[in-house]
């Protein structure tokens, strides 16, 4: 219960950060929370990944460390089209490279929108 009031928090701070013409091109949020083995060799690869995600409608990515376990990840990323995201998270491809980075674990992936 915890945990998913915090990352409701979060995305509601994250939306209300994120300048106006950056919401126009999203349609929702993707939130990726997972344990690495080593933080600085994660970072390496997901900062190599943009083309990656830009290709799957994933923009703006935030990278957040939990308080206490700098190995515990939460990132925040723009999704133009959910489905795409979905579609994204699902794929062998990102499984490969979650391992090859050090992804410790399954990781939680949750899809938000903005409420009316």
């Amino acid at each position: 219960m915890f945990k998913a009031l915090a990352l409701g928090i979060l995305a509601g701070l994250t939306l209300l950060a994120a300048p106006a013409s950056g919401l126009a091109d999203t349609n929702g949020l993707m939130i990726v929370r997972h344990q690495v083995s080593d933080y600085a060799k994660w970072r390496q690869v997901f900062d190599g990944q943009d083309a990656v995600r830009d290709a799957a409608g994933l923009t703006n990515p935030r990278v957040y460390q939990i308080a206490g376990n700098s190995n515990e990840v939460l990132i925040v990323i723009d999704a133009a089209d959910l489905e795409q995201a979905r579609s994204f998270a699902s794929s062998p491809e990102l499984k490969a490279r979650m391992k090859d980075a050090g992804v410790v674990g399954k990781p939680e992936i949750l899809f938000l929108t903005v409420g009316p």
